[in-house]
């Protein structure tokens, strides 16, 4: 139940978010790739040490490394911020500036649009990670030969893919609840930006873990997917959670009277 054309003109309306927000991830990723060697490693803790940073700039192998910097904090942020502003744009926006009633007053139906927005936003972010894991992989094996424990890797970034699909229905949801755009980027981007900044917190002080199980972030347990154990009823529940949430907010953009 969607609309081709009109999931083509989403695309293209926000190809420049997905470009540019795809390739800061990129860019991150390719920058510690070529930070991580054993005596750059040993250097930089020894210049951290002490510091907030002491408990993310930390690891023993490469994947570790990743773990505790890149998964910490870029492949949070950055996906994350594409999806409270894509969210709001797709939905919330346009009935906010009027031209939800352009859409409506051609043949396609509040469900085919409502669809074709949720569609759009699942796989596009399923792309940025595919993509995100495919330069990981090459430029890692350009600059650190051998040193990237590549099964675990694509783990680690399908859990992230998992987290910002439960993140992304959030913004979603909010977004088709909500007619007034400001109300719905306070929501939708309040929620996880407030996960974001009590996951810093509980990785600058030990005294503050406790916090970490009021956030989804608690689901992507990184140190989970590289042992090996303990991961994938988080990963279905994250599953879940976006699942849900997509669901909800279709439906209730579906039905909801709008102000046209």
């Amino acid at each position: 139940m969607i609309s081709i054309p009109y999931l083509k003109q989403t695309i293209k309306s926000n190809l420049l978010l997905f470009l540019g927000f795809t390739a800061i991830l990129c860019a991150f990723l390719t920058v510690i790739c070529n930070i991580f060697t054993p005596t750059s490693m040993s250097g930089i803790e020894t210049a951290v040490n002490g510091t907030f940073a002491s408990n993310i700039i930390t690891g023993n192998t490469f994947v570790e490394f990743l773990s505790n910097s890149f998964y910490a904090i870029m492949a949070i942020l950055f996906p994350m911020l594409y999806s409270i502003i894509v969210g709001n744009n797709l939905i919330a926006s346009k009935v906010d500036d009027g031209s939800m009633a352009n859409y409506l007053s051609t043949p396609v139906s509040r469900g085919k649009i409502v669809v074709s927005s949720a569609l759009y936003l699942i796989l596009s972010l399923a792309l940025m990670w595919i993509i995100a894991s495919i330069v990981g992989i090459t430029v890692a094996e350009i600059v650190q030969p051998d040193s990237l424990d590549i099964d675990t890797f694509l783990m680690l970034n399908a859990g992230a893919f998992l987290y910002h699909f439960a993140i992304s229905s959030i913004c979603f949801a909010a977004s088709c609840i909500f007619n007034s755009s400001k109300t719905s980027l306070v929501i939708g981007g309040g929620i996880p930006l407030c996960f974001f900044i009590i996951n810093l917190l509980v990785k600058i002080s030990e005294d503050l873990e406790v916090l970490k199980y009021a956030t989804l972030t608690t689901l992507f347990n990184t140190s989970n997917i590289i042992s090996g154990s303990d991961y994938i009823g988080d990963f279905i529940l994250l599953a879940a959670i976006g699942i849900v949430l997509y669901v909800i907010g279709i439906e209730v953009f579906k039905r909801k009277s709008l102000p046209l």
